[in-house]
């Protein structure tokens, strides 16, 4: 009895058009817009980084950028589907997860500036660590690249 109605009722809208519907409301996801504005300011203060420090380098910023060009690609074609499917709740838990891992960055870029970075914090951040510096130093001086300003 169920095949007859179904066949009566037809499949329901197309997946394709549930598809784009979805798409468009990401215009107004608030988390969505989160993790769009944290990928900007991770490059904005990785930008900045790389002046300060004196790594200013065209490649290493075109595969940054690329890099995050493809996650943002990914989370606009991942989430709608995730949506249709009933796992909203997933998408947003994956959004969140990126927003942490791009915070984390962003605090990493900042205490390479220079910018004071609290120490309760810092512990848990590995790049704004002693060992970290040391390690960084090491490879410089190995290297022959380190900056004797």
């Amino acid at each position: 009895m169920d095949v007859i109605k179904y066949l009566a009722d037809g499949p329901g809208v197309p997946y394709h058009m549930q598809y784009m519907e979805h798409l468009h409301m990401l215009v107004d996801n608030k988390i969505v817009w989160l993790f769009v504005w944290i990928v900007v300011a991770d490059i904005i203060t990785g930008f900045f980084k790389s002046l300060v420090t004196k790594k200013t380098s065209s490649r290493k910023g075109t595969d940054g950028l690329i890099r995050h060009g493809v996650l943002l690609l990914i989370i606009i074609t991942l989430y709608p589907m995730l949506d249709i499917n009933g796992f909203r709740s997933a998408g947003d838990t994956l959004i969140i997860f990126y927003v942490l891992f791009y915070a984390v960055s962003i605090i990493e870029n900042l205490g390479q500036m220079g910018v004071p970075v609290p120490d309760f914090v810092k512990q848990y951040i590995y790049k704004l660590s002693d060992e970290y510096v040391h390690e960084d130093n090491n490879k410089e001086v190995k290297n022959g690249t380190r900056n004797h300003d």
